[in-house]
């Protein structure tokens, strides 16, 4: 009896004993996110939002309120610099595309072929919340794949209709050629659940996703193989397959039966990308962040971010592009062309 006596005496101690903790976290500073790009022969974009605190609420209008409009800053500007002398400059206008606000420039009366130029300089600068907002990156010299070829995947059971998208590359004889790569599905055909004769949807991707970015350290100067698995969009490791055409069964509603119907390839837009140490780390921040997932001995990190009086990236990609269909043993050796709605 003395026991138990003992035990319910400790445990109502140790209840009696419990505080409320109040922790008074400071709000975090509101600060401008700038998500800028440029690379050859097209205008750059600047997409700016707010940053915002881990504990806001999140409600039907957090998404618009996080954009920065024209009437909230002053004149973007964009500076060509060669070394450290202005040769060139722009000013942004505000679009919108779609729902996206974005600042660019879309007078076709510039030739972007002689303004945006690997291995030229460009400075970013406009004014927000009379903070001056600054940035500085550089277009690289790009750096072509020998080669792509799309084969069956082995690293899931059923590979039946999945690829792998693999590729050669031979890095020059140089330290500091930061790889960038992006992929975009923009073809990938489902069956419309919807509609009552198995018609097919293109369920394609909205815009480039990242696969990975990294330093060249450990390839420098050497010919390799590597893959670009198709990342989920929605955060983790990349570790996607795409499909090849195949036979998809589906039900008719209307007469009740069991058909099938013939559903495309992939079609892949592969942008392979070389970029500048401020960048590259970055982008090697955003890759580590989310491969990290919900692993919960990650280590916590902070982007590092190339914007003086901001956060996120100004980025300058010397970018090379290649249109992959998704067919067993096609090899790819030259080059797409894109149009600026690619380059997203």
């Amino acid at each position: 009896m003395n026991k138990y006596f003992i035990y319910f005496f400790t445990i109502s101690i140790l209840i009696s004993c419990r505080k409320e903790i109040t922790l008074n976290l400071a709000n975090a500073s509101e600060k401008v996110v700038v998500q800028g790009s440029i690379e050859p022969g097209f205008p750059p974009y600047v997409i700016l939002t707010r940053n915002q605190g881990y504990f806001d609420p999140i409600d039907s209008n957090t998404y618009n309120d996080l954009f920065i409009y024209e009437d909230e800053i002053s004149k973007i500007k964009v500076f060509k610099l060669d070394k450290t002398e202005i040769i060139d400059s722009i000013e942004l206008s505000y679009e919108m595309i779609g729902d996206i606000a974005v600042f660019t420039n879309l007078n076709l009366t510039i030739d972007w072929t002689t303004f945006s130029q690997e291995g030229f300089r460009y400075n970013l600068e406009f004014n927000w919340n009379e903070t001056l907002i600054t940035s500085t990156t550089t277009i690289p010299f790009s750096n072509p794949l020998d080669s792509i070829w799309v084969e069956e995947t082995d690293n899931i059971q059923d590979n039946k209709y999945n690829y792998d998208i693999n590729a050669i590359l031979t890095d020059p004889d140089s330290i500091g050629n930061n790889f960038l790569i992006r992929s975009k599905r923009l073809e990938h055909w489902i069956i419309d659940t919807l509609a009552s004769n198995g018609t097919p949807r293109n369920e394609n991707d909205n815009s480039l996703l990242l696969v990975d970015c990294g330093p060249d350290v450990l390839v420098n100067g050497e010919s390799f193989e590597t893959r670009f698995p198709r990342p989920s969009g929605q955060g983790g490791f990349p570790n996607g397959s795409y499909k090849s055409s195949r036979y998809k069964t589906f039900i008719d509603t209307y007469p009740y039966n069991i058909d099938s119907i013939l559903l495309p390839e992939d079609l892949v837009l592969i942008k392979f990308s070389q970029v500048d140490l401020a960048a590259m780390k970055f982008w090697r921040g955003v890759v580590r962040n989310s491969t990290a997932g919900n692993n919960p001995f990650s280590e916590p990190m902070n982007l590092s971010s190339n914007i003086k009086g901001g956060l996120g990236s100004w980025t300058g990609y010397g970018s090379r592009y290649y249109l992959v269909p998704i067919i067993k043993d096609t090899t790819i050796t030259t080059e797409y062309v894109p149009t600026i709605f690619d380059i997203f």
